[in-house]
């Protein structure tokens, strides 16, 4: 079974070719509250949202969307994006689920959050 989460891993679409780090958790630059700033865009800046939409909340081991909770599996970081493996779950749904997450540091100290379901096969 590892094996085969490991070959999808790294066959992911959203996994660059370059050297990457192998992390045992989130890294310090991406934890904290932050805040949608446009729907239309997956850019979140520093802070909470006033509303639950549109809120980021990250820490060591976990990301809430707010619509899916996430635990961190596995990850990799290069040059300031984050690529990771996380199971997360829908409240309305109550299964779990693998997605790869690709968190990205941006000038003006915001992120970027690719978040997809990955092939259950």
């Amino acid at each position: 079974m590892k094996i085969i989460a490991a070959a999808a891993f790294v066959a992911a679409p959203w996994q660059l070719a370059h050297a990457q780090a192998i992390v045992g958790s989130i890294p310090e630059e991406f934890r904290g509250d932050w805040c949608q700033e446009n729907t239309k865009d997956n850019i979140f800046k520093p802070g909470g949202c006033k509303l639950k939409a549109g809120s980021l909340s990250i820490d060591r081991m976990t990301l809430d969307t707010g619509r899916l909770s996430c635990g961190f599996d596995s990850g990799a970081a290069s040059e300031g994006t984050l690529q990771m493996r996380m199971l997360c779950t829908d409240p309305e749904d109550k299964e779990s689920l693998m997605y790869g997450a690709q968190l990205k540091l941006l000038p003006g100290k915001k992120i970027e959050l690719i978040l997809e379901p990955m092939d259950q096969k």
